[in-house]
Parts: structure tokens; C-alpha cells; sequence
């Protein structure tokens, strides 16, 4: 009888070791499954990130919690997935930012690239272009002066000097909009004194550079706006 109850004991204590033991596996697998769940609502709602590595990484993330095994396996899985959903979080604020912005916002980040030393709004009286809030046309257009350009337009207030006194930004109210605009452009790329200089859809915005930059030149100024209007706050 004391040999039965020995060996019962025994096997209660293996088995309360065997549940320890799977205990913490369990919450582990059940803090990584969470994490998955959260990653793939986000996926589920098919937002646009600006980058869209951060999605491919978060979908990669998530695919790799199939493989996981172990405690240690389920702690590193969600690990990387939490870190892809951040990324993947941050690049959909990012493209919110360049997706039809308010022109007061456009001026402020404006103002804080490096080498410009002016910014100014257009009116529908004081456009150029005579485009804006028309139909296709833009609802804002704010120029930039920089003093990678020494000479041009001295004298000119930002708008007066347009695109060739440093840089502007073309406001739409959507993407499509947007690129038939820079499809426009592009017909008059290399056309000596009409050529447009250089010119990038990001989000609803037409970026464009002055043709007097230098192509370097205009890739930096070009890369310092976009990195402007990104950042979050």
C-alpha cells in the first residue's frame, strides 16, 4: 500500500514538473499568438505604408511564428514581430502626412530643410501656373528658396521665382492627380529653358527641384524635403 502511494506521489510530482514546465511555454506561445493577432488586424486593414519594406518585413515577422518550437523561439518571434509592427505603424503615419496635407503644414516642414532660406504659399492670384483648385490641378503650392542656387531670382519673393529658385511642392487632393501632373512634367524633361528640373510623387505631392541644382544637388534637396515632411512628431 505505502509502495502505491510512493509511486502515485511520484508520478503527481512528475506531472506537476511536466505542467511547470509547459506553464511558461504556454504563456510565451500565448504572448507571441497576441502579437501575431495584432500584426495581422494591422495587415487586415490594408493601410499604405510609405515604405513598403516595413509591410513585407511585418508579413515575413509573422510567417515565422509557424516555425517557432520552444519558449525561447516564441520570445524572439514576438520580439521581431513587435518591432515590424512599430516600423509598419510609423511608415502608414508617414504616408498619412504626404496624403493631402493641409498647406499650413506643408510651410512648417518646409521651413525646416536645410538650405532653404525662404517659404511662401501661392494664392490662385499669384499662380504661375494659374492650376490651383481647379479641376486635376493642385490645392497648394509652396515655394522654397535655397541657397544652393546663389543668384537666381534675387530680389524675388519664393513664389515669384517658382521651381528655379530652389524648390516647390504641388499639393493634391489625390494620387492619380498627382502623377498625371509629374507625367506632364516629364514631356518637358531635358527641353533646355522649359525643362521642369527634377520632379517625384510622394503620397499626393508633386516635388520639384530646380533645374540651375546641379543633379546631385537636386537629388539632396530633393531627399531633404521628403525627410521634412516624414518626420514624426
Amino acid at each position: 500500500m505505502k509502495k502505491f502511494a510512493l509511486r502515485n506521489l511520484v508520478l503527481l510530482l512528475c506531472l506537476m514538473v511536466v505542467i511547470s514546465f509547459t506553464g511558461c511555454a504556454s504563456e510565451a506561445k500565448k504572448a507571441m499568438d497576441e502579437s501575431v493577432d495584432t500584426a495581422n488586424e494591422l495587415l487586415e486593414k490594408d493601410a499604405e505604408p510609405f515604405d513598403a519594406e516595413t509591410e513585407t518585413t511585418l508579413e515575413k515577422a509573422v510567417k515565422t511564428s509557424e516555425e517557432a518550437e520552444d519558449d525561447d523561439a516564441y520570445k524572439k518571434v514576438k520580439k521581431d514581430i513587435d518591432n515590424a509592427i512599430k516600423a509598419y505603424q510609423d511608415s502608414v503615419k508617414q504616408q498619412k502626412q504626404v496624403t493631402e496635407p493641409k498647406e499650413k503644414f506643408l510651410v512648417e516642414r518646409a521651413k525646416t530643410v536645410k538650405s532653404v532660406t525662404a517659404v511662401e504659399a501661392a494664392t490662385e492670384k499669384t499662380d504661375a501656373n494659374t492650376l490651383m483648385n481647379k479641376k486635376g490641378g493642385y490645392y497648394a503650392y509652396v515655394a522654397m528658396k535655397s541657397s544652393l542656387i546663389e543668384d537666381y531670382g534675387e530680389g524675388e519673393s519664393p513664389v515669384e521665382a517658382g521651381t528655379e529658385g530652389g524648390a516647390v511642392i504641388e499639393a493634391f487632393h489625390s494620387a492619380k492627380d498627382a502623377e498625371a501632373r509629374d507625367a506632364y512634367l516629364s514631356g518637358f524633361d531635358g527641353a533646355g529653358m522649359l525643362s521642369p528640373g527634377s520632379h517625384r510623387v510622394v503620397g499626393t505631392l508633386v516635388i520639384r527641384t530646380s533645374d540651375e541644382l546641379s543633379a546631385s544637388d537636386q537629388k539632396k534637396l530633393e531627399n531633404r524635403i521628403v525627410d521634412a515632411l516624414i518626420k514624426l512628431e
